[in-house]
């Protein structure tokens, strides 16, 4: 699940930046007044799937970490069989979910045009699910927190606990289809995205999305990984990705001294955004080289499973959760200059 997530992440800002494009696009119509009708139709309708798959993105990014929070709780916790806590513990805790304003986003767009075939197919069992999941859940953590459990020995557990088991069960198995849908989409907006800046010579918004494209190709592989697991990746690959984005980086940058362009792309007049965007991308690099490091040398390696195993992985001078905590920040300064 951790592996899309960080791909839906991702999607917002490519979209983001996708979105940004039309826009300058529709800025540079002919005065023809069927010409500019028609173009203002398209990006419409462009914009329109853009918002209600951004609704889909927001759900698998805000919601289903909280519920696959709860559902390992649960696993970790509670029999699935008997309903009862696995063993006797002196508290429990049991994280609820929350009311949700995606879900609520998510309910509103669901009949909207355009049909987002792959999506729309999943959004009824992820509403009905989730509406389902919150008092039940509720419930159940409120007995556990309360320690209602001491009054009726465990008594109603199995009660509250079967309540939630189907609608968690249900969300879950929806979620992890919606990431896989979302990860398809979100790599044929990019692919579309790239072709029409490049076609229109929107050659900042061309780089600045093949930075994002690079970070996420190079990062995925770091998801859903332990240190003890270093040795499976693919650093030849991982090598490949990191020079892509470093000559798209290089490129954004010898491009950002054209201040007409980096108007008119950006609608940026100073130069004071690109600081954070370059200092992000440049810790990112470091990281990254610094994890090609640590995987080279079996010194480093050991010293840094010594740490991880003594004090955590948070602890180490080089991790691949280093290179992903860089790679979000990429995004967060990326997402900045729309």
């Amino acid at each position: 699940m951790k592996i899309i997530k960080a791909i839906c992440i991702l999607s917002i800002v490519m979209l983001t930046t996708y979105s940004c494009g039309e826009n300058s696009k529709k800025k540079q119509t002919t005065n023809t007044d069927s010409k500019e009708t028609t173009v203002e139709n398209i990006i419409d309708e462009k914009q329109t799937y853009i918002n209600k798959y951004n609704v889909y993105v927001a759900v698998w990014n805000n919601v289903s970490p909280r519920v696959e929070r709860s559902y390992n709780s649960l696993y970790n916790i509670i029999n699935d069989k008997t309903g009862n806590p696995l063993k006797d513990q002196e508290t429990y805790f049991i994280p609820p979910v929350p009311e949700n304003s995606a879900i609520t986003r998510l309910e509103e767009v669901l009949q909207q045009k355009p049909e987002i075939k792959e999506l729309d197919a999943l959004g009824p069992q992820l509403v009905t699910a989730y509406k389902e999941l919150r008092p039940a859940l509720q419930q159940l953590s409120d007995y556990y927190k309360l320690q209602s459990y001491k009054d009726d020995d465990f008594a109603k557990s199995p009660e509250l606990y079967f309540k939630v088991r189907k609608p968690i069960k249900d969300f879950i198995e929806a979620s992890s289809k919606l990431g896989l849908a979302v990860q398809e989409i979100d790599k044929k907006l990019s692919f579309q995205a790239m072709e029409e800046y490049k076609a229109n010579d929107q050659l900042l918004l061309y780089n600045k999305g093949m930075i994002i494209n690079s970070i996420k190709s190079h990062s995925a592989p770091l998801y859903n990984i332990s240190y003890d697991e270093y040795a499976q990746l693919d650093m030849d690959a991982f090598d490949k990705d990191l020079q892509d984005l470093i000559k798209h980086y290089s490129a954004f940058k010898e491009l950002a001294n054209d201040k007409e362009r980096v108007k008119a792309e950006l609608n940026i007049s100073r130069p004071s955004p690109f600081i954070i965007y370059y200092n992000t991308i440049d810790t990112y690099i470091r990281e990254s080289r610094n994890f090609r490091e640590l995987i080279d040398s079996s010194k480093k390696y050991v010293a840094m499973k010594s740490i991880v195993e003594r004090m955590g992985l948070q602890f180490a001078s080089s991790s691949h959760q280093k290179v992903l905590d860089a790679a979000e920040r990429v995004i967060n300064s990326s997402n900045s200059l729309n």
